[in-house]
């Protein structure tokens, strides 16, 4: 089952890789973009990361708080993930899948695959001229897939992109574009 607009966002708590408590109930008045990505060292995640990294001022000044997950442990988010400058939304350890079980978030090989085409291959080598190793230490499954949810503040789902491939999320410009209904402004 996957869920869908208009749905309630399930609810959890647990804490990001410093330790900080993260309670989706508790997140008032702001949208949350919820990420599930691969593991800290898939390139295409941290070409993501860096890009939502680099429209953080959009994202604060349309109220929307940043939420990512991913299947490694705290101690290699910490080095491979949060160690870059400026890096300020909530990052989520999920090596026991419990977020990626409660959101519908699974992987599949057959999507996998399917990121062997054009755009798939043009964002691979975009994040290795951007700086990031292809490949890298697999922590969890090769073949999860990533997912994109948009929550407004009563915890309904705005948006919800179950990945086709490895690359595949809602694209930056349409989260913050003002006419899609998912900014504030």
């Amino acid at each position: 089952m996957q869920l869908k607009k208009g749905q309630k966002a399930p609810l959890f708590v647990t804490h990001d890789i410093w330790g900080n408590i993260i309670d989706l109930k508790l997140i008032g008045d702001k949208k949350i973009l919820l990420c599930f990505f691969r593991y800290a060292e898939c390139s295409v995640c941290q070409l993501r990361v860096s890009e939502i990294m680099g429209a953080k001022t959009r994202f604060s000044e349309q109220g929307i708080k940043v939420i990512a997950v991913f299947q490694s442990p705290a101690e290699s988010l910490r080095l491979t993930i949060a160690d870059k400058p400026h890096f300020d939304f909530a990052v989520i350890a999920d090596p026991e899948r419990v977020l990626y079980d409660l959101y519908f978030v699974k992987p599949s090989w057959i999507k996998l695959f399917k990121t062997i085409n054009l755009s798939g291959v043009k964002r691979i080598f975009k994040s290795i001229r951007a700086g990031f190793k292809p490949g890298g230490k697999v922590e969890g499954l090769f073949h999860q897939i990533p997912a994109d949810f948009i929550i407004d503040s009563n915890k309904d789902i705005l948006a919800a992109k179950y990945g086709n491939n490895v690359v595949d999320h809602i694209p930056l410009s349409e989260i913050l574009a003002e006419q899609n209904g998912y900014s504030q402004r």
